[in-house]
């Protein structure tokens, strides 16, 4: 009897720490991302962005907690022996969005303003070894992206996460890790590259004034460095520009509308491959683009403003 009553305790106690799930913090909490990639010309950049909650927000009659978001491009032309021939420095205007989650599903989403649904950023109920890592946001090689191991490691608040490393089958593998509480190591909302010449990677982590993750990457190019994990990345709080792009996703053509004058217009696909760009000199603030001879797939959106300020919107195409 005492034996089956044992067999009982550790049953429920193994079958609890399934409930001792850590959500994503929405007081109070700041996640400092770097993107290496091609950028508008520049072969080698760095960009360095910082996402942080704000108030909360109703939507639908549901509950969302805001994000705002800034950053900063650094690049160097000329690679090699003329490395320093070329430099330069963007300031990067993002829009702000927000996200919601199901904490008995553990299910993290994105809010889409444009189609006006949410969008699947991380599912951390259906993390399942061997198995396809699941269809997010962020999961631009779906389905080849496997989690191939899940343990639980100690942040530096002294607790204890889940995480499920993610790779492939190849000499690629386990090159990011999701971390329940925390998001991905490649950055909160940032894409998961495949391992090439392109990568991101999440710098720090914080709520309030404790720190719960930092890595700070080495790179040619270093990312914008804040010991305290800052918002502003040292730097002056960037006014949000009023951008709209619709249809998102869209099957064949997209419009942006913006309350200033649009300088240019660049378009990449992830490999960062420039396959479109036009400047225009008519003070336009609303203009069309056709995607109707691009094949299926996300592509990276550009738009440089009045203001010199850069927005960088994911744009969705589906046939």
């Amino acid at each position: 009897m005492k034996n089956s009553l044992l067999a009982i305790i550790l049953f429920l106690s193994y079958s609890g720490w399934g409930q001792n799930y850590k959500p994503i913090p929405e007081t109070d909490a700041t996640w400092i991302q770097a993107e290496f990639l091609y950028y508008i010309g520049h072969e080698h950049t760095t960009i360095t962005s910082v996402l942080y909650t704000q108030n909360d927000t109703v939507i639908n009659g549901i509950s969302y907690c805001k994000l705002g978001s800034h950053g900063f491009a650094d690049w160097v032309d000329n690679w090699g022996s003329q490395q320093n021939q070329t430099s330069g420095t963007n300031v990067l205007s993002y829009s702000t969005g927000c996200f919601r989650q199901d904490t008995l599903l553990k299910k993290v989403f994105l809010w889409n303003s444009s189609t006006q649904t949410d969008e699947l950023l991380y599912d951390f109920g259906n993390l399942i070894v061997g198995q396809p890592y699941p269809a997010t946001i962020t999961n631009i090689n779906y389905p080849y992206l496997l989690v191939m191991a899940s343990d639980s490691v100690q942040l530096m608040d002294g607790n204890y996460y889940k995480r499920w490393v993610l790779g492939t089958n190849s000499s690629d593998s386990a090159y990011v890790s999701v971390i329940e509480g925390v998001g991905g190591t490649n950055g909160f909302t940032s894409l998961i590259y495949p391992v090439f010449e392109q990568s991101s990677g999440l710098l720090c982590h914080k709520t309030n004034t404790q720190h719960i993750y930092e890595n700070w990457v080495s790179n040619p190019i270093p990312p914008r460095y804040s010991e305290e994990c800052s918002q502003t990345l040292s730097i002056h709080q960037i006014t949000e520009s009023d951008l709209e792009i619709y249809p998102n996703p869209t099957n064949s053509a997209i419009s942006i509308q913006t309350d200033k004058v649009i300088q240019s217009i660049e378009l990449c696909n992830l490999n960062g491959q420039l396959l479109f760009i036009e400047k225009t000199s008519s003070g336009e603030k609303n203009l069309n683009l056709d995607l109707s001879k691009l094949e299926t797939g996300t592509y990276i959106l550009k738009i440089v403003l009045s203001d010199d300020s850069l927005v960088m919107e994911r744009v969705q195409l589906i046939k």
